[in-house]
């Protein structure tokens, strides 16, 4: 049985990861529609790149038809990012969760991959049918989630918590 999280060392610089961000949210602000999302890959000839990856799963073509890195990203740390990772990813965003907020229950088609930009102690996964609880630090290594498990997320810190969310291609799993 596969497990439902691991860690994998990437040796990300945490400093750099939250400074380059940073630099990319003052751009590209985290709001659209009313999530707190920004995609950093795109379908091939996207009208909306920075955005179309970041609606509902079922508004949206298959993970694996987002693919294309952002130009912007290619030279700078987070292009960095892309590179070191063990596996192609697909749908990579910027996700935030606010503080004092949990997302619903459920489950994804395939797992996700979190590299925490920030986060606190009391930022928590809770896989409902394991019983499981866990938290993803900003330690610049990869966390493997099975979230086809089902599962939900809060924010119980008084920080925003921010995560790139790499999908992954089912073809690969």
């Amino acid at each position: 049985m596969t497990p439902l999280t691991s860690r994998i060392e990437l040796d990300i610089d945490p400093g750099r990861l939250r400074e380059s961000v940073a630099s990319l949210l003052e751009r590209h602000p985290l709001v659209y529609e009313g999530t707190r999302q920004l995609a950093l890959q795109h379908r091939p000839g996207a009208t909306d790149p920075w955005h179309e990856g970041c609606l509902r799963q079922s508004l949206i073509s298959a993970d694996s038809d987002f693919t294309e890195v952002h130009p912007e990203l290619r030279d700078g740390y987070l292009g960095e990012v892309f590179d070191r990772l063990p596996f192609r990813p697909v749908r990579t965003r910027i996700m935030a969760l606010d503080p004092r907020y949990c997302y619903s229950v459920h489950r994804d088609q395939t797992p996700r991959y979190h590299l925490a930009v920030t986060t606190s102690e009391h930022a928590r996964f809770v896989f409902v049918e394991h019983d499981k609880v866990l938290n993803i630090p900003a330690d610049g290594n990869l966390y493997y989630v099975d979230t086809r498990h089902l599962h939900s997320a809060f924010n119980g810190g008084d920080e925003m918590r921010v995560h790139l969310v790499f999908g992954t291609d089912p073809e690969q799993e």
